[in-house]
């Protein structure tokens, strides 16, 4: 399984920890738009099932021509109101959020994914869960 599906559920869903997503543009335009989309689905409260969905399709998402199709299927796939997201999508709602998002993580010195700052303690790259666990047990004893 998963190392970030283990951490929600034994963290963040009983409350113990918050997780914050910054959105990186790393390949520019496209990944904005996705970032944008990603935001419309929060507006919806599915924020994380469309970033899963986002991930698991990366592999051709970017390289169809036809990216606000693919997201409005994928919007579609995962329960969204359609209409209502491609409204939020064309209206470029989210644009400024997303991008400010961005500066946010470049001045924290986030360069690519994934990144988890635990109380000051940073970890970079793909990680167990035992190295997670420690950590934030760590946390909550203190």
């Amino acid at each position: 399984m998963e190392t970030e599906p283990q951490i929600i559920d034994t963290y963040v869903v009983p409350g113990d920890v918050k997780l914050v997503y910054r959105h990186l543009l790393q390949l520019g335009d496209l990944t904005e738009r996705a970032a944008i989309a990603s935001e419309c689905a929060a507006e919806q409260g599915q924020f994380w099932k469309f970033r899963t969905a986002l991930y698991r399709l990366q592999q051709t998402l970017y390289g169809t021509g036809a990216l606000d199709t693919i997201l409005t299927d994928i919007a579609a796939d995962t329960g969204l109101d359609r209409d209502l997201f491609i409204t939020c999508l064309a209206n470029d709602t989210y644009v400024e959020a997303v991008r400010s998002d961005f500066a946010a993580a470049r001045r924290e010195g986030v360069q690519s994914r994934p990144v988890f700052d635990i109380n000051g303690q940073r970890l970079v790259g793909a990680q167990s869960i035992d190295v997670f666990t420690q950590i934030i047990e760590e946390e909550l004893a203190k």
